[in-house]
């Protein structure tokens, strides 16, 4: 298990390692929290080898270090650019003296210039974007950071309903309390607006976007964690955002629901959980949008909500290796993060960053999955499984009012979601994948994954014939991790 005392995380999630680190947290071996409800940062992981970690005693120490990284991708199935292989490079540095830290990373990515929501200049040479860039402060029962974040707010190091590591990063300001049976914490954020018409239309430019959330997490002892959380996107045409919103100890649900503010709420509950012994592990978050009270006049919106659940059985086999078996589920609502014409083109109030969703990328559909994975002795590990999925037409972009209803008007038809099952669009997915991932001290590591898929109804044309389209990719990493400057005091 756990330490009782977790160290200081040296390395962002966006990382060459991020794969084994997945890998461990499912095994609950590694957390980014003490809850383990919130993954910023990437430390040492009890289930592989210590070479493939920092140091984490080192990285409490005063330092400067560097790591280049340098990633190619080959798939089977082309990218964004239209090609079947993409490039990909980072560079890591960071700086810490006493209780402050400094991280900035650079990345850069042959895709950006193809992809429609990169909104910089992508008729240049290279195309890139600073993906973490803060000031951190570190005391003896929380912290402070300022700058650029990626983050997922849940169970979950890879994925989150709430808020997640999906869209392009942003600057904000958070900050965190802690003891052994509590965790607080609160962001805010105010986004560009020079690029709010890609989460609308260009008459939202005359407003300021800003984001704030909060959550409370309550452990005990190593066998339960169990949070609440809130987040609110919201709009203003003034320069000066509600201090209502940017309080971090109001309830923003009461706020919402009793017309005192304007925005787009998400409220989530999260738990990590081990039922009866350390070796099973339950999961899961719940995110309701738009709690409803009452049925009055501008509250004809249903409540729509999704949830992600993962149970985990390690080492239940007398197997030499570790490894564990998974069992996850996780469905989103038709609705779930959308608002009404009104409130996407006038307010800018789509649950959205340039174009891409906050919480989860995808809406209106569900996926289980099984899978069995094996822990190698130190340097690889694989895993194998079998997936069900479906997926219907909506995205998080998608409006409440159809584009030939008059500007203004409301369509009920949002009210309407009849289940998956019942709808003749959906696409239906059978997925047996397999996945190996392995590396190589401090210079390289490797990630080979198949994914056989029998479709049916691919891209909701409404058509019965299943189609076999497997997919290939290979990635490899090339990096440098060890050069690290350690100075006293």
């Amino acid at each position: 298990m756990l330490p009782a005392t977790l160290r200081v995380a040296a390395l962002p999630l966006e990382n060459w390692r991020f794969p084994f680190y997945r890998i461990a947290a499912e095994r609950d071996e590694v957390r980014s929290s003490k809850s383990g409800l919130f993954w910023d940062d990437m430390g040492e992981a009890g289930a592989f080898d210590s070479s493939l970690w920092p140091d984490t005693d080192a990285y409490a120490s005063n330092h400067f270090t560097l790591e280049p990284a340098l990633v190619s991708r080959l798939c089977d199935e082309p990218y964004v650019t239209g090609k079947r292989y993409n490039v990909h490079g980072d560079l890591l540095t960071d700086f810490r003296v006493k209780r402050l830290t400094v991280r900035n990373v650079l990345d850069v990515d042959q895709s950006y210039q193809s992809d429609p929501h990169y909104p910089w200049h992508s008729e240049r040479f290279a195309a890139g974007r600073i993906e973490e860039a803060y000031l951190q402060y570190e005391g003896a029962y929380g912290f402070a950071r300022l700058g650029r974040l990626n983050r997922s707010w849940g169970p979950f190091p890879d994925r989150s309903i709430l808020l997640s590591n999906n869209p392009w990063s942003y600057d904000g300001f958070e900050w965190q309390v802690h003891t052994s049976f509590l965790e607080f914490r609160h962001f805010f954020s105010a986004f560009p607006r020079a690029h709010s018409d890609l989460d609308a239309g260009p008459a939202t430019r005359q407003y300021n976007r800003y984001l704030t959330a909060h959550a409370l997490n309550f452990m005990i002892g190593k066998w339960m964690s169990l949070g609440i959380s809130e987040t609110v996107l919201f709009s203003r045409d003034t320069g000066f955002p509600d201090l209502q919103y940017v309080n971090p100890f109001s309830v923003y649900s009461v706020i919402n629901t009793n017309w005192e503010g304007d925005g787009n709420l998400m409220i989530g509950f999260q738990a990590l959980i081990h039922p009866f012994f350390e070796n099973v592990t339950l999961k899961g978050q719940v995110v309701f949008d738009d709690i409803q009270v009452d049925t009055g006049v501008g509250n004809e919106e249903p409540m729509h909500w999704a949830c992600d659940l993962g149970a985990y059985y390690k080492d239940m086999l007398p197997l030499s290796l570790p490894h564990h078996l998974a069992l996850e589920y996780r469905y989103l609502s038709k609705w779930m993060y959308t608002v009404d014409s009104i409130n996407t083109m006038d307010r800018a109030q789509t649950y959205t960053y340039l174009g891409k969703s906050l919480g989860y990328p995808d809406v209106d559909g569900d996926e289980l999955r099984i899978s069995f994975t094996l822990l190698g002795k130190n340097y690889w590990a694989a895993c194998a499984g079998i997936g069900l999925s479906r997926r219907d037409t909506n995205t998080v972009t998608t409006l409440w009012t159809s584009p030939s209803e008059p500007p203004g008007r409301r369509d009920l038809g949002y009210t309407d979601e009849p289940p998956l099952s019942k709808r003749k669009t959906v696409e239906k997915t059978i997925s047996v994948f397999l996945e190996a991932h392995g590396y190589f001290r401090d210079f390289c590591a490797l990630h080979v994954g198949l994914d056989n898929r029998w479709i049916r109804n691919r891209d909701t044309a409404g058509g019965d014939d299943v189609v076999f389209d497997p997919r290939l990719e290979l990635v490899i990493s090339c990096h440098y991790s060890n050069f690290f400057l350690k100075f006293d005091r």
